[in-house]
């Protein structure tokens, strides 16, 4: 746990991603083997260069309904200096291989339209295919197991206060880009005093499944997707 998010050595000049870390660790600490499990792949002096961080089908925080024993992949990251040396296939190739053994029927990803993060064409390349697109996002399949999986999309169903302007946090403190940005978002509202209700909710299955989002939200719209240089 101490070693993850390796990502978080690279960040652009200026931003405040690396602070959330601590944040990042600790949740990621708590719920490993839940909410989240991964694989880390090393140089040989043992430094972490790079990573996959998933959950399964039955326990991961997205807004989908999914087939029993499908992992889904929350992110993905190759440092740099890494990248165009075949370190991502490798891990890939592992990560494929250790989850078939274990009876996963196939892996799922949110790729994205940004050159930036998570690009579908990265996904490609390691053979998935666009099963489904919700712009920005292209949710692709890889088979393990299985050609095809059951999916679908929990509709988006939150209501927000109407007496006034409302912003709704989820505290999904999984990446320290989202602590930055909840964090960020919860000053700016605050600033606006009384003007603004401030709604936090802890994003439980339950509540991802019940809401359809654990996103950002202002006055029950997701205004907020992509990279967080927004």
């Amino acid at each position: 746990v101490g070693a993850s998010y390796c990502c978080m050595s690279e960040t652009p000049p200026g931003v405040t991603w690396a602070e959330y870390l601590p944040t990042s660790r600790k949740w990621f600490k708590e719920n490993l083997g839940k909410q989240v499990e991964g694989y880390h792949i090393l140089e040989d002096s043992g430094k972490v260069v790079g990573h996959i961080y998933y959950a399964s089908s039955e326990n991961a925080l997205v807004p989908y309904e999914i087939e029993p024993k499908v992992a889904f992949i929350y992110c993905t990251e190759m440092l740099h200096d890494y990248t165009h040396k075949g370190y991502g296939r490798m891990m890939f190739d592992y990560a494929k291989s250790d989850l078939k053994k274990r009876g996963f029927k196939g892996i799922l990803v949110d790729a994205t339209d940004f050159q930036e993060f998570m690009h579908y064409s990265l996904f490609a390349k390691q053979g998935f295919k666009v099963i489904m697109e919700h712009k920005p996002f292209k949710l692709m399949y890889f088979p393990l197991l299985k050609d095809k999986v059951e999916v679908k999309m929990f509709e988006f169903n939150y209501k927000p206060s109407k007496e006034r302007v409302e912003v709704t946090l989820f505290k999904n403190f999984f990446c320290p880009v989202g602590v930055q940005m909840y964090h960020s978002i919860k000053k700016v509202a605050k600033s606006f005093g009384d003007k603004v209700k401030i709604v936090e909710i802890e994003p439980t299955l339950e509540i991802v499944r019940k809401f359809g989002t654990s996103e950002p939200l202002i006055n029950g719209k997701i205004k907020m997707w992509g990279p967080a240089s927004e």
